[in-house]
C-alpha cells in the first residue's frame, strides 16, 4: 500500500491532514504502508512517525531536521567538506559581543551577518562599518528566543550579485540564475526584485549541478533547492554553497504546475526504485 500525505499526489490512500497533527491512527496507517509520500510543510512529528513506522519515505528529510537553520548548515557544510563562505556559529548575541571585546571582529570588513531563521533574505545584513554592525546586532537580539538565538556571520563574497539555484527534485536537478537588478542590493532575492535567468554562464550552472549533485548522493537529500555563489575573484570558477532551502518558490521553475508535474514524475520513478508498484500514484 502506498500512502501519501501530499495534496496533489494521490495513492493507494491519501490522508489531507491539514493542520491537524497525526494521531494514532496515522500511525498505525503508515506501519501498514510499504512507502510514503509527505508534502514540503509538515511538522517534524509527522516525518519521524513516517521515517521510524515506513522503510521507504519521500522527500528524505534526516538533514532538515538533523541540521536545521543557518547554524545547523553551517555545521552540515562542515561535516561534508563541500565549499562555502568561511562561517562563524554564534549562540547568541552576546556570544558574538565577548568575542568581539576579547578578539575583534572575526572576518573582513565587509561580512555577513544571518538570523538562524528566515525567508526570502529575510533577517540577512551586510556589516560594513560600526553602525551597521550595531545595527545587525540590535535586530539579531530583537529575533532571539529562550530556544533559538542563534545566527552566523560570514564572509563576503563578491559575486556580481547573482545566485546559482539548484533545485532537486528526486534525481532531477534544474538551475537558474537570480541576479539582483539593484546594485545596492547585496541580497539576491526573487521576492527583493531579482529576476531569473536560466541561459546565462552554462559552464557555471554545470558546475554547481554537479557539485550538488555529489552532495546529494552522499547526503540523501532529493527534494530541496540549494543556493550556491561564485567568487569573482576566484579563477577556478568553485561553486560555493550558500544554504539550503526546503520549503521554496516556484517561480522560477515556470510555476507551480510545472513544479508539480516534475515532483509527481520523480515521485514515480522514486517508487520504482523501492521495487514498488508506481502505476497507483496519479497527479490530484
Amino acid at each position: 500500500m502506498i500512502l501519501s500525505f501530499h495534496p496533489c499526489i494521490d495513492a493507494d490512500v491519501q490522508v489531507i491532514l491539514g493542520d491537524k497533527e497525526p494521531d494514532s491512527a496515522i500511525s498505525d496507517l503508515i506501519k501498514q504502508a510499504s512507502a510514503v509520500i509527505l508534502p514540503q510543510a509538515r511538522s517534524l512529528k509527522l516525518y519521524r512517525l513516517a521515517s521510524s513506522g515506513c522503510p521507504n519515505v519521500f522527500p528524505d528529510y534526516d538533514l532538515r531536521y538533523k541540521y536545521p537553520g543557518k547554524t545547523g548548515q553551517a555545521r552540515l557544510f562542515r561535516q561534508y567538506e563541500v565549499a562555502h563562505p568561511p562561517t562563524y556559529i554564534w549562540k547568541s548575541v552576546r556570544d558574538f559581543r565577548c568575542n568581539l571585546q576579547r578578539n575583534g571582529i572575526p572576518h573582513q570588513v565587509p561580512f555577513v551577518m544571518k538570523a538562524d531563521h528566515g525567508h526570502e533574505g529575510d533577517h540577512i545584513y551586510l556589516v560594513k562599518d560600526e553602525h551597521t554592525l550595531a545595527e545587525a546586532l540590535y535586530n539579531l537580539e530583537l529575533l532571539e528566543r529562550p530556544q533559538s538565538s542563534g545566527f552566523v556571520t560570514q564572509d563576503y563574497i563578491e559575486s556580481g550579485n547573482r545566485v546559482l539555484r539548484v533545485v532537486v527534485i528526486g534525481k532531477r536537478l534544474v538551475s537558474y540564475w537570480k541576479i539582483s537588478q539593484a546594485p545596492d542590493e547585496f541580497v539576491v532575492s526573487l521576492s527583493k526584485g531579482a529576476r531569473v535567468e536560466r541561459d546565462l554562464w552554462e559552464d557555471k550552472q554545470r558546475r554547481g549541478r554537479q557539485a550538488v549533485r555529489e552532495f546529494c548522493a552522499g547526503t540523501g537529500v532529493n527534494l530541496a533547492a540549494i543556493d550556491l555563489i561564485f567568487s569573482l575573484k576566484d579563477q577556478n570558477h568553485i561553486p560555493l554553497f550558500l544554504e539550503i532551502n526546503y520549503y521554496f518558490g516556484r517561480r522560477g521553475l515556470g510555476g507551480s504546475d510545472e513544479y508539480y508535474r516534475m515532483l509527481f514524475d520523480e515521485v514515480k520513478h522514486w517508487l520504482e526504485e523501492q521495487g514498488l508498484d508506481s502505476s497507483c500514484v496519479t497527479l490530484a
